[in-house]
């Protein structure tokens, strides 16, 4: 197997790179950050808030053809008012615009029966109760640039939730999308839109504030029995 990963440097990802990789026959190519890569990856830089870098991620896969795609990268922001280098927010850059693109860089080397699985969440949709507000729209040109939003939340913390919601609601439009393509068809492509879960000890609140990050969510594991849809 031939896999590209993004995201598998910590929490469930890394969990996941780390079984691919003890199959016998199994080359990974990952993404690396400031973590680091599982031992055995092939591992190049990837920065999910540059588009150029992941042209050159992508620049950089082998030429064998890639029998798994996994999108599984992601970031959960507190607010919207930062910007990524080209311009964007970055929940939706890293979130949704970095991965459709490096799909869209992926397509002509997948091979055929390749399986593609996009991390996504039930976040976006209000029946999951996820206690995160839902998106009111997946209109990409409001999503990347948020001032242009008539109907912006007033509150920056509820508009980097719901940020955070429609990023993973265009997750989903991705692969069910994809899916229906000839392309996919044709090639016999597996198209996956995974849904984890609210899952404590990954790295998805890396960026919120410190009492987050060093109080609430370590003690978040303590509650999985008693929660749930907690995993």
């Amino acid at each position: 197997m031939a896999v590209v990963m993004t995201g598998g440097t910590r929490g469930l990802g890394r969990v996941a790179a780390e079984r691919l990789g003890a199959l016998p026959g199994t080359r990974i190519m990952g993404a690396r950050s400031a973590a680091a890569v599982p031992d055995g990856w092939d591992s190049h830089w990837l920065d999910l808030e540059d588009l150029g870098s992941v042209r050159a991620f992508a620049e950089a896969w082998p030429d064998e053809p890639i029998t798994h795609l996994i999108l599984n990268a992601g970031s959960q922001r507190p607010v919207i008012g930062g910007r990524t280098v080209d311009g964007f927010e970055p929940t939706f850059a890293a979130n949704h615009l970095a991965h459709y693109l490096l799909l869209r860089l992926a397509m002509p080397k997948l091979a055929k029966g390749a399986r593609i699985v996009i991390t996504a969440s039930g976040t976006h949709d209000p029946l999951e109760k996820t206690g995160i507000p839902a998106p009111r729209h997946a209109s990409a040109e409001w999503l990347a640039y948020p001032e242009r939003d008539p109907g912006l939340d007033r509150s920056t913390i509820i508009a980097g939730l719901r940020a955070y919601a429609a990023s993973k609601l265009c997750n989903v439009m991705t692969a069910r999308f994809l899916a229906s393509t000839a392309d996919a068809q044709q090639a016999g492509w597996t198209v996956l839109a995974y849904d984890p879960g609210f899952t404590p000890g990954t790295g998805l609140a890396r960026d919120q504030p410190w009492f987050v990050r060093k109080l609430v969510w370590p003690l978040l594991p303590l509650f999985i029995p008693f929660a749930k849809g907690m995993n």
